[in-house]
């Protein structure tokens, strides 16, 4: 879906508002726990997008399904969401709540590419080099993926460290077309 900014202007209010009552690491959770609901469920995800139901259908069950589990400030905020037929932009709320939430608290995310799961220690010891580096918390979030060969990459909002095999092969390619030879 691409990026309207409307789910970065309702993640801002509220985000605003959970701040402001200071109800914001429940929020948080509220956040990303109803993200997953409706990426796990489907249908719970269909039925509010559905244009066949009627908003007060949709109103009554998400408070019936969530009221029990999240914060009065969310339940509303959700319901406000549907009132405005925005419910399907929930995915870019998200995102952008992540990232308000991740600034306020002083946390980066940091994403560790490799070839092969991640081992702990070293996962820790890339995490503690970044933190000292940075004067931040940083968040890991880890991919495997072969194609890198081995080594490791690491992106940090728009920095990037190649450490890959992958890469220095790139590299040691390019100095041997670069080369002269005698």
């Amino acid at each position: 879906m691409a990026d309207t900014g409307i789910g970065k202007r309702y993640a801002t209010a509220l985000f605003n508002a959970a701040v402001a009552e200071d109800v914001l690491d429940q929020v948080h959770d509220d956040v990303v726990g109803f993200g997953r609901l409706l990426q796990s469920e489907r249908r719970f995800a269909r039925f509010l997008a559905s244009l066949q139901v009627t908003t007060e259908q949709k109103k009554d069950t998400v408070a019936r399904v969530i009221a029990n589990h999240a914060s009065g400030l969310f339940v509303k905020f959700i319901q406000l969401l549907i009132d405005k037929k925005r419910i399907t932009s929930f995915d870019e709320v998200v995102t952008a709540f992540e990232s308000l939430y991740e600034v306020h608290n002083n946390i980066l995310r940091v994403d560790f590419i490799t070839a092969v799961p991640l081992d702990t220690d070293l996962e820790r010891k890339a995490k503690e080099m970044i933190e000292r580096w940075t004067g931040k918390t940083v968040k890991s979030v880890k991919h495997v993926d072969h194609r890198i060969i081995g080594g490791m990459i690491m992106v940090a909002g728009d920095k990037i460290i190649d450490g890959s095999i992958r890469n220095r092969l790139a590299e040691l390619r390019t100095q041997l077309l670069e080369a002269r030879v005698n």
